[in-house]
């Protein structure tokens, strides 16, 4: 197996530990800030139709300027989303962190699977993203059994701070490592 294969299955342990941490408590949060329910639903909708108005964008751009580099960028934005959550402190400022999340996303999501169909080799490639994807389930899962235990012990701000500094990470590990598509 190619050695950058290992290193998007290491980027994606990395998102998927940033995500999982975040999942089980994401909404609560909102919803302590916001006050309302429907408000978190509202910010969820507007970042899923940023991320899906976004994409193609996004993914013509890493064609043309390179896969890596978009996946990187992404990453950054994502990061510093998810590092301005525990400054928010009502409904519009959590709506600008998400749009910043949302571009992130939409930069990263397209980028990655180019990414993946660049790296994998045609006659391993199930195999080879069975992994990928697996390592993503695998420590999503854990990643989100630990959630709530971290964040009674240590609070919100200390999860967001591990989160945004994971996803930071993944986008160091792409930027850096994965010589060949950038």
């Amino acid at each position: 197996m190619r050695r950058d294969v290992y290193w998007l299955v290491l980027v994606q342990i990395l998102v998927a530990i940033s995500m999982g941490i975040l999942g089980p408590v994401y909404s609560i949060y909102f919803e302590k800030i916001s006050g309302s329910i429907r408000e978190v639903g509202i910010l969820i909708g507007i970042y899923w139709i940023i991320v899906g108005l976004l994409e193609v964008p996004f993914g013509i751009l890493s064609d043309k300027i390179g896969k890596g580099k978009v996946f990187a960028v992404g990453g950054i934005f994502i990061s510093i989303s998810i590092f301005l959550y525990p400054l928010v402190s009502n409904f519009y400022q959590i709506l600008i962190a998400q749009i910043i999340g949302a571009i992130g996303y939409s930069m990263q999501m397209p980028a990655f699977y180019a990414l993946i169909a660049d790296i994998t080799r045609k006659e391993r490639r199930g195999f080879e993203v069975g992994l990928i994807d697996s390592s993503w389930n695998i420590f999503y899962g854990i990643a989100s059994i630990v959630s709530g235990i971290i964040v009674s012990v240590f609070g919100f701000s200390f999860i967001f701070t591990i989160a945004s500094a994971l996803h930071l990470t993944s986008s160091v590990v792409v930027s850096k490592r994965i010589k060949d598509t950038l």
